[in-house]
């Protein structure tokens, strides 16, 4: 078996909240006159371990097929799966899954496969659910526009803040170039650099430097800040997951729908479910 390796219990505390979200939401719009979609830009293999103290880890139900086994199902399932692997494997669940029929494989990359399955469904007969689960930072700035610019599409994003501040320099003097230009497509622009870095007054013997809290806490308000330009309503962050005492991941839940209900119900589901991920 394949399965994909992640994290801690953070990893099952963020697919049970997308679980919890997954059913709430399926029950919601039972009654409405729209195809739902769900789509899962990063699949796997349906299946994932985590470490739970013992050296094997815990096997539990990835993502797909939590999505698979609602209790009212979407109408249609597509997951995207770069890796050959991992889609043999999510492949042989779907195929032995009674609403296997219901669900669509493809292989290739969020970047380059998300763009054109996003142009397929009319957007004013349809709503949908989108889990954008990267381990990195493989969601460029024009992607996420074109999630929002859906205005049909509730959105579960993670956002890999050790990627961020491993690109970001503390001192603007030691930028890397390429590291810049791609923070400069993660945020789709490079405002971040006026935001980020300001010059500091050097010590008795030493020249101002131009740096950047060499925290976290200024990246992630910027992201988060950046996320509000593109969809009407953006939750606060849940940290995931920590390393030399820094999160590693922001779990976002966006909506792209900018109808008053549509952000009612946003901001219903961030104070009753993702709260659980505190």
């Amino acid at each position: 078996m394949t399965a994909n390796r992640f994290g801690g219990a953070w990893t099952a505390d963020k697919l049970a909240v997308l679980d919890e979200y997954l059913g709430f939401y399926t029950q919601a719009l039972k009654a409405q006159p729209f195809q739902l979609l769900y789509i899962d830009a990063f699949a796997g293999t349906g299946r994932c371990h985590v470490r739970d103290g013992t050296a094997a880890g815990a096997l539990i139900e990835g993502s797909a097929s939590r999505a698979l086994n609602l209790e009212r199902p979407f109408d249609r399932y597509h997951f995207i799966e770069p890796k050959a692997a991992h889609r043999l494997e999510l492949q042989a669940l779907v195929d032995a899954h009674p609403r296997g029929a219901l669900c669509q494989l493809h292989p290739g990359t969020a970047q380059d496969l998300l763009p054109f399955l996003l142009r397929g469904p009319d957007w004013r007969n349809s709503r949908g659910v989108l889990f954008l689960d990267p381990f990195g930072l493989q969601c460029d700035w024009p992607l996420l526009q074109q999630v929002a610019s859906t205005k049909a599409l509730d959105v579960f994003f993670l956002l890999s803040l050790s990627g961020l501040y491993r690109q970001a320099a503390v001192q603007q003097q030691d930028l890397n170039p390429g590291h810049a230009g791609k923070l400069d497509r993660v945020f789709g622009t490079d405002a971040w650099r006026s935001a980020l870095y300001v010059r500091r007054q050097g010590d008795l013997f030493g020249d101002d430097q131009v740096s950047r809290d060499p925290g976290w806490h200024a990246l992630l308000a910027f992201a988060q800040t950046r996320l509000g330009t593109a969809f009407p309503y953006v939750s606060e962050p849940r940290l995931l997951g920590t390393a030399n005492g820094a999160p590693l991941f922001a779990l976002f839940f966006m909506v792209a729908n900018p109808s008053r209900k549509a952000r009612e119900l946003a901001q219903r589901v961030s104070r009753e479910i993702l709260v659980k991920l505190r």
